[in-house]
């Protein structure tokens, strides 16, 4: 398909670019420092660095940023470091809004071809082995193909290297400022650390349930003004935490089946898994943090969080996967890898060492034994598993009982209780809440409490069984 689009369209192609009109700079000097004025104080190229700074009167300017360019911030984390700092992570991304370049138009109408092609072989009323019906909603041909123009055009904008993002955390009392520069893929990761007050004093910064807050960084305007903003969730050292993955788990995706996968992802509205964010907000209203860890594109995640938004899920991190377009590449859009999700969950894991955690996950990929081999290596922390029963590539669609049986090999060694397959939220629905209650003790009493902390929680609830569980004593009732 891409052979016969450039084949056609190439020389008329050739010819418009042709006549495209030839700026009267270059690039390189269009993107040097300048110096402009904006509503929030004097810009320029000044305050620049890898380390925070109090604010001086001079914004380091998103000079670079240039129009037809977009930054795409992604929510970020804070974890405590002691009672007056917290260390920030943040990641984002600098690409253009639109596709501009006429050979990457040319690839998304090649790409668009190959699609509609691979999902009209599909046929209508196709199910996914689970009796669930997965023909085409009642839309016309024009309004699947404008949605997929959109969907395809997230894969080719192009992403710009080397640029510098200004970034600043504001307050009534001063602001954080630091500065980072794009890779050869267009991200950017911050690691920052931030005294607290200006952390929690923001006027947007609301706390959520379990002792979390949530505020905002935002980089400094652009030269026409323009902010990209989002949110930080400030995790405290202990509490509950769910590691929860996207596809097949809390959104329908049929990575399974190739062809059911591109019509989803590409033609079709997203759709949450029924059932999935009553227990999500359930968990939430006990405390709970999340952090979408998944094998979904990075293209896609301002897309999955509107639908995490729309469904009711609990906001959360996003850590997703790098993802270019070349070749075949498109065709492993949500292929779970056994190198990058490990490494993931492990560097949440080290980042809140008290917390306890939940993991979530289905049975359609490499989630068991990830979780599996986790939860071996990090049996203090982890707390329960679920996977979700979905098809797979081998066996199409199973009972609950086949797929735990065919599951134990991997979660040898670990108690039966500790972990669960499920084929419909109602089945966790149950004890979600008693789930929910047992962590909310767990996490709360540390046996690593020293007896001056004991002490004091002790006269703040005066509730000796929960002193007692607090210290570990040895002949306190633990909670599983």
């Amino acid at each position: 398909a891409l052979a016969l689009a450039l084949a056609v369209a190439g020389p008329l192609g050739c010819e418009a670019w042709s006549r495209l009109p030839r700026p009267a700079a270059s690039l390189h000097a269009a993107r040097l420092p300048r110096r402009v004025a904006c509503d929030v104080g004097r810009c320029d190229a000044q305050g620049r660095g890898d380390t925070p700074e109090r604010f001086n009167g001079t914004w380091a300017c998103n000079a670079e940023v240039e129009d037809g360019m977009t930054v795409r911030l992604f929510p970020g984390y804070a974890q405590q470091l002691d009672d007056s700092e917290w260390l920030l992570s943040l990641r984002g991304w600098v690409c253009d809004s639109q596709i501009r370049s006429p050979r990457r138009r040319l690839a998304s109408i090649a790409l668009q071809r190959g699609v509609w092609s691979a999902v009209e072989d599909a046929g209508e009323g196709d199910d996914d082995g689970a009796g669930v019906d997965l023909s085409h909603p009642a839309r016309s041909d024009m309004q699947r193909l404008a949605l997929l123009r959109r969907r395809v055009s997230l894969f080719l904008t192009k992403s710009h290297e080397s640029i510098q993002v200004p970034l600043a955390l504001t307050t009534a009392e001063g602001r954080q400022l630091w500065t980072t520069k794009t890779n050869s893929a267009g991200h950017f990761t911050v690691r920052a650390t931030v005294p607290q007050q200006p952390l929690l004093n923001k006027e947007k910064a609301r706390q959520l349930p379990g002792g979390t807050w949530i505020t905002s960084v935002a980089t400094t305007p652009t030269v026409n003004g323009r902010v990209f903003e989002t949110a930080v969730l400030l995790i405290p050292p202990t509490g509950i935490s769910v590691i929860s993955d996207i596809d097949d788990t809390i959104k329908r995706t049929h990575v399974h089946n190739t062809r059911l996968m591109l019509r989803s992802t590409f033609l079709e509205e997203w759709a949450p898994v029924s059932g999935m964010p009553d227990v999500y907000r359930n968990w939430a209203s006990h405390g709970a943090v999340f952090h979408y860890v998944s094998s979904s594109p990075w293209q896609l995640q301002p897309q999955l969080e509107a639908l995490l938004a729309k469904a009711g899920f609990p906001p959360g991190t996003f850590h997703l996967k790098d993802l270019h377009y070349k070749g075949r590449r498109l065709l492993n859009l949500f292929r779970s890898s056994t190198a990058l999700k490990p490494k993931q969950i492990e560097t949440l894991l080290k980042s809140f060492p008290q917390r306890t955690f939940v993991l979530v996950g289905d049975s359609g990929e490499k989630d068991p034994q990830i979780y599996a081999q986790i939860a071996k290596q990090h049996r203090s922390q982890i707390a329960h598993v679920y996977i979700r029963n979905v098809p797979t590539k081998k066996t199409g669609f199973t009972p609950v009982d086949e797929t735990r049986a065919s599951l134990a090999r991997h979660f040898r060694g670990l108690p039966d209780e500790m972990w669960t397959v499920f084929d419909r939220a109602s089945t966790i629905t149950d004890d979600a809440a008693e789930m929910a209650a047992l962590l909310k003790v767990k996490a709360s009493f540390s046996p690593s409490a020293s007896w001056r902390v004991c002490i004091r929680e002790w006269l703040d609830q005066m509730d000796i069984p929960s002193l007692v569980a607090m210290c570990g004593w040895p002949f306190a009732a633990r909670p599983r």
